[in-house]
C-alpha cells in the first residue's frame, strides 16, 4: 500500500456527521467518482487501512461491505 497515497486520498475522511463507516464509505465512492479510484484498483487490506486511519478493523470491513453490497466495489 503506498502510504502517501493513500493518506492523501483519505485526507479530512471523517469530517461530517454520522457513523464512521458511512464516512469512510462515502469518501471511497466520491473518490470513485471522481476518478481518483479506478473501477479495477485494489483497496488496502483491510488492517492495513484501519493502522493507517487509526480505526477499527471493523469499521473498515463494514465500510467495505457497503461498497460492496451497492455495486462500487
Amino acid at each position: 500500500m503506498d502510504l502517501v497515497r493513500w493518506s492523501a486520498l483519505l485526507a479530512d475522511w471523517s469530517k461530517g456527521e454520522g457513523p464512521l463507516y458511512l464516512r469512510l464509505a462515502g469518501h471511497l465512492k466520491s473518490k470513485i467518482r471522481s476518478g481518483y479510484l479506478r473501477p479495477d484498483e485494489l483497496l488496502p487490506a483491510e488492517r492495513s487501512l484501519a493502522n493507517l486511519l487509526s480505526i477499527s478493523r471493523s469499521t473498515v470491513v463494514a465500510a467495505y461491505d457497503l461498497l460492496s453490497d451497492e455495486q462500487w466495489i
